[in-house]
């Protein structure tokens, strides 16, 4: 099993992307709001270090949320969520849409396996 993470900049493409998940079987996932750290320490600290107020102006002026996903896959769900996610936002491979990996899970408690 691995555990599916995406981080999203592009969040318009969110909705999409659980809807193709859906459509492909994927079910299962946690979405939640998140935010990078140039955001958070220029956002929400009362004295932030100079330089890191300013970067956070270039580098998202207008975006100060992410969305996450996580998501439980058995290794052979993994390619077709990574397709998904490629083909939906136009590639992680372009700057600021946003990043994914897996983590390998040894153990789990409460993951009940649908019967196919």
């Amino acid at each position: 099993m691995q555990l599916y993470v995406l981080i999203l900049n592009k969040i318009e493409c969110m909705t999409t992307i659980i809807h193709e998940l859906m459509d492909a079987g994927i079910h299962g996932a946690t979405v939640y709001d998140s935010m990078g750290v140039v955001q958070y320490v220029g956002h929400d600290m009362t004295e932030p270090p100079a330089i890191f107020g300013s970067l956070r102006r270039y580098l998202h002026p207008d975006n100060g949320t992410n969305k996450t996903i996580v998501i439980l896959l058995e290794d052979s769900q993994v390619d077709g969520v990574r397709s998904i996610v490629n083909q939906v936002t136009g590639g992680l491979d372009r700057p600021d849409v946003g990043i994914a990996f897996t983590v390998p899970v040894s153990s789990v408690d409460g993951y009940v396996k649908k019967k196919a």
